[in-house]
Formats: C-alpha cells, sequence, structure tokens
C-alpha cells in the first residue's frame, strides 16, 4: 500500500504545488506565509476528529487500536500541552503570530472543505477508504514537515532547535501512516479498488488544500 502511495505522489508531483515551489525559490512573502499557517492551525486542529470517527467504523479490537493509539498520541497522550493542537500554536507564537486571535478569525472555506472532506469520508465512506485517506495525508505530511522546516529555518526566522511540530511530523508521521497501510494491506487485492480510491482522495484533498491556501495567501 504505502508502494501504491508513493507512486500516487509521484504521478501528482506533490513537490510542484505552488506552495512547495515558491518555498523553494524564497518568494514566499513571510506575512502570506504565516497567514497561510495560521489557517493550517484549523486542519491540523481537526485532524484527530476523523481519526475518532473511523475508529468507531474499524470491525476487530486489533485494527481499532491502532487508529486509537494516533489520536491518542494527537492529544499528547493525555499530556495536552504536548497535543498537536498545543505544539502547532507554540511553532506559530515562536514565529511572531498573535495566537490569542486565532479564537477570532474566520475559518477559510479552503480548510473548510478540507476538514468536511476528511470527516465525511470517515464517517460515511467504507472504513478502508478512510483508512486509506488518512494514511497518505500522514505519508505526504511527513515529507512536507521537512520542507517547510527548512523553508523556515533557511530564511532565518527561528534556529532549528526551536522549530516545534514540523520536526516531530518529519519522523511521527512515517509511522503514523504505516499504521493506516496496515489496517488495509491484508485486503489490497480483494478490496484495491477501495484502497486505491482512498488514497486518491487523500492525496487530491492534501495538495488542492495547500493549493488553495497558496491562492488566498493574499486575503485579509
Amino acid at each position: 500500500v504505502k508502494n501504491w502511495a508513493r507512486q500516487l505522489c509521484d504521478e501528482m508531483e506533490i513537490e510542484k504545488n505552488p506552495y512547495f515551489q515558491s518555498m523553494r525559490d524564497g518568494s514566499f512573502d513571510r506575512e502570506d506565509f504565516l497567514r497561510t499557517q495560521s489557517q493550517f492551525f484549523f486542519a491540523v486542529e481537526y485532524f484527530n476528529r476523523p481519526m475518532a470517527a473511523l475508529a468507531a467504523r474499524i470491525p476487530t479490537n486489533l485494527q481499532r487500536v491502532e487508529v486509537l493509539r494516533n489520536a491518542w498520541e494527537e492529544h499528547g497522550e493525555g499530556n495536552l500541552r504536548e497535543s498537536h493542537r498545543q505544539t502547532f500554536i507554540t511553532l506559530l507564537s515562536r514565529l511572531g503570530v498573535d495566537v490569542q486571535s486565532l479564537d477570532r478569525a474566520a475559518l477559510w472555506p479552503e480548510v473548510d472543505q478540507f476538514n468536511a472532506s476528511l470527516g465525511g469520508v470517515c464517517l460515511l465512506e467504507s472504513y478502508r477508504v478512510g483508512a486509506s485517506m488518512l494514511g497518505i495525508i500522514e505519508y505526504m505530511f511527513a515529507e512536507i514537515s521537512g520542507w517547510v522546516a527548512r523553508f523556515i529555518v533557511d530564511s532565518g526566522w527561528l534556529e532549528s532547535g526551536d522549530l516545534v511540530h514540523y520536526h516531530l511530523h518529519q519522523a511521527l508521521d512515517v509511522r503514523h501512516s504505516q499504521d493506516f497501510f496496515d489496517i488495509v494491506a491484508a485486503d489490497r487485492e480483494t478490496h484495491r479498488e477501495e484502497i486505491q480510491r482512498g488514497l486518491r482522495l487523500g492525496a487530491s484533498a492534501f495538495d488542492s488544500l495547500y493549493r488553495g491556501l497558496y491562492r488566498a495567501r493574499g486575503r485579509r
């Protein structure tokens, strides 16, 4: 399943997404970048909810427990100061974002659509589709985290040692993605279309999110 995910990402050429291209060529304005990252916070905050919905629909304890463990890690394993929501807030604060304003910020439709897509698939579709969708998003984010971390450090906005969240996800999401892929691996021949559909949905949704954020980067 991971090979299918890699092949799909290569075919999509996710690295050519304008969000990431502008990071590589250094043309991403700091204010625009921070505004898009402030909106990305709402995707980070929401991501554990589709996980929980998916776990409720997985038929076996053995498969379900891995999703529950991932959701538990999203919550800092009970220490909310280490939750992914809080580590992202810490990152934004270190970058100079007024994090108190996040509670009053309007959710951009690009993020709202992404969140609704994940929630709808995990609630209404086959659990294999949902697990594949979340798995490829985690798989992509492991690589994307490295790109974003390098951009922030190379831009001189933070030292590497102060770069919370993204450094964590470079390693953590490799394991998380594999957990989701393992749920469907035994069915890769009998339910190939469901699994590949979930992979396509996830890759397309995540790519579209970043494209949408980049298009809307000047929104005030």
